[in-house]
């Protein structure tokens, strides 16, 4: 078997282990069983969980970067839309991450550092998401003190999103409920051209 498609094996294995089972109880042995390998054919790729780990959020990483850059290109409340749609995906792909993310970052704190890069990167880019809504009309009675703190809300009602769902015995597999909740934080700065174009997506 190819080096590339085995290592791609393992991260999918590790992936699904991880969710199923919360990522500090999942064993090698499991992620290898989980996989089809032998423990020897996958120590040779990734030497221990920690290497597994830090492969996980790589391609995660780079799945939200790809999520982020095409959004940017032009961010108007269809592809805000659409961004909420794939970030709910990739929420339940790696349902773990999002359920757990503090005891991922106690447990391996050399992700800690690119992980904040990340999300300040992420963070940054809703803010120039949201100064472009305004400066075409959408949005309405924010300066630009205010897209810093809005941005960092947007970003936490949307990471958190999960963990919060979870803690209150709430569904989080419930794309409605996700979507409403980020809509909610730009609707109060929406222009009568907003909520226009907000009404033309059926979002509610």
């Amino acid at each position: 078997m190819p080096t590339l498609e085995t290592k791609q094996k393992i991260i999918a294995a590790a992936i699904s282990c991880f969710n199923q089972e919360g990522i500090a109880n999942v064993r090698l042995q499991q992620i290898a069983d989980e996989a089809f390998v032998s423990l020897g054919n996958m120590t040779y790729h990734y030497r221990n969980k920690e290497a597994i780990v830090q492969a996980v959020w790589e391609q995660w990483a780079a799945e939200q970067s790809k999520l982020l850059a095409e959004f940017r290109i032009l961010p108007l409340f269809e592809d805000v839309d659409l961004l909420l749609r794939n970030s709910f995906a990739s929420q339940q792909n790696y349902r773990f991450f999002y359920l757990d993310i503090l005891e991922v970052l106690r447990a391996y704190p050399e992700l800690v550092p690119a992980h904040q890069q990340h999300l300040n990167w992420q963070i940054q880019q809703l803010s120039l998401a949201m100064q472009f809504n305004v400066s075409r009309g959408s949005l309405q009675g924010l300066t630009e003190v205010d897209f810093q703190g809005l941005s960092e809300y947007f970003w936490s009602q949307l990471d958190l999103w999960m963990y919060r769902q979870q803690v209150m015995g709430r569904p989080t597999d419930d794309f409605d409920a996700f979507r409403t909740t980020l809509w909610k934080v730009l609707s109060p700065y929406f222009s009568d051209m907003g909520k226009r174009e907000f009404e033309q997506l059926g979002a509610y």
